[in-house]
């Protein structure tokens, strides 16, 4: 199969152009070279040098060549637009971040990198004031020993748009990805596990994050000071705090995510005019901590199973009224919540009276955070279950007035397909963490 490849690659390449075998060094066949000429490293050959390619050519790796910067600077440097590097492991770069050591620095527009490995502590590909490049199938491993401080970034952007990274798998960087002044970016089908924020980006408007995953990071996602974002389809398991944080984060949709097993599922925090839809989160500690003046986000047709507590905002926010331009309903239709008691006599599918996440036992847990490991008990559900029927306090917390039963299951069992939801998305998450 590796042969057909090769073969496959080879012959796309001859079609291109020229096709110029390295023999020597990759510098002196760069010399040699044209415009849409095609370099074929032959491997496993490892190539000693740090290389700056300044023409439009492609680097064709087959047979696994390796390309090793010596502990020192950043081994490939892509200056010159439209060039395409494939196939190769790059490794031994340079670690000093404050000069921007990288595997791969790319710095001309239409650059492609593409099913490379890396293996450094540094950046591992940066992209730096070019566009519209495309990063795809790589693979970015630093090293476990080393503090996350000291290492780079997997994928870095900084002052750039329109670029696609597609399928790359990231483990043991600082951040996985970090976008800086980076917009109109699309960032889908990527594996990110074992840093301290898997993606994270600032001042970065209008990207897109299409079903990514993120297991045993810090954070799972971190989107700050940005606007205009669509966060759709990503698995976010298993990671040490929260599963996505979004502060000052704009109108934008956050859509069909799975968000388990975190301390805080959905951080939110001076986020405005958002929409939260179709995600389940699930088995966090807490599903949605929202403050610091979170206004008009729209929470609809999502499932909130068995967290410890469903929602939460400081009680001085609450307190001045500010949870109410956040809803939890809209059109008559609110959210699926696996701790609602109330019923459905008339089989429309929306419970017949209101969903009041703030209740007595809220009311204890503020004052009394170590209750939270009887969350689940039977006596707390008897205890909501009352509320329900006669409303103890009056309290201003979250309020979905159409809540969405859990549709084709009966009333008698549902208490248990949650429990059983709940247990799958823990155990994808632990099989996704031990891969």
């Amino acid at each position: 199969m590796k042969s057909f490849v090769a073969t496959f690659l080879l012959s796309l390449a001859i079609a291109r152009g020229a096709t110029l075998v390295v023999t020597n060094t990759i510098a002196d066949t760069l010399a040699l070279s044209q415009a849409g000429d095609t370099l074929l490293l032959v491997g496993p050959r490892t190539f000693s040098e740090r290389v700056i390619v300044t023409k439009s050519v492609r680097l064709l790796g087959t047979n696994s060549p390796v390309l090793d910067g010596g502990s020192f600077g950043t081994p490939l440097t892509i200056a010159a637009t439209n060039a395409e590097v494939r196939g190769l492991t790059i490794r031994n770069s340079g670690a000093d971040l404050t000069t921007f050591d990288s595997a791969v620095m790319i710095l001309s527009n239409n650059a492609t990198v593409a099913e490379c490995r890396i293996e450094n502590d540094a950046f591992g590909i940066y992209i730096r004031g070019a566009s519209n490049c495309r990063l795809a199938g790589n693979q970015i491993i630093g090293a476990d020993q080393q503090p996350p401080s000291k290492r780079g970034n997997g994928i870095h952007l900084w002052k750039t748009r329109g670029n696609a990274i597609v399928a790359n798998h990231i483990r043991a960087k600082r951040d996985g990805m970090y976008f800086s002044f980076a917009d109109a970016n699309l960032i889908a089908h990527n594996d990110v596990r074992e840093t301290r924020f898997g993606i994270h980006y600032m001042y970065s408007h209008a990207n897109r994050l299409l079903s990514n995953s993120l297991t045993a990071n810090a954070v799972g996602a971190t989107l700050m000071f940005s606007r205009d974002s669509l966060v759709q389809g990503n698995i976010v398991l298993a990671n040490r705090r929260h599963g996505m944080l979004f502060k000052q984060l704009d109108r934008s949709s956050v859509v069909g995510n799975i968000i388990s097993g975190h301390n805080r599922g959905l951080f939110i925090q001076q986020a405005t005019q958002n929409r939260f839809e179709g995600n389940t989160i699930a088995t966090n500690d807490i599903g949605v901590y929202m403050s610091n003046c979170s206004e008009q986000n729209v929470f609809v047709g999502n499932r909130f199973i068995s967290n410890t507590d469903q929602v939460w905002q400081p009680s001085d926010e609450v307190a001045a009224g500010r949870l109410a331009s956040n809803k939890f309903f809209e059109k008559n239709r609110g959210n699926i919540w696996s701790d609602y008691t109330g019923a459905d006599r008339n089989h429309d599918g929306i419970g017949d009276t209101p969903y009041h996440e703030t209740d007595v036992f809220g009311y204890i847990l503020e004052r009394h955070p170590d209750a939270r490991a009887l969350a689940l008990s039977p006596a707390v559900s008897l205890l909501r279950k009352g509320e329900e029927l006669m409303p103890l306090l009056d309290s201003p917390g979250v309020t979905d007035l159409f809540p969405v039963m859990n549709p084709s299951r009966s009333r008698g069992n549902e208490t248990h397909s949650f429990a059983a939801e709940s247990q799958s998305l823990l155990t994808s998450a632990v099989t996704k963490t031990r891969k």
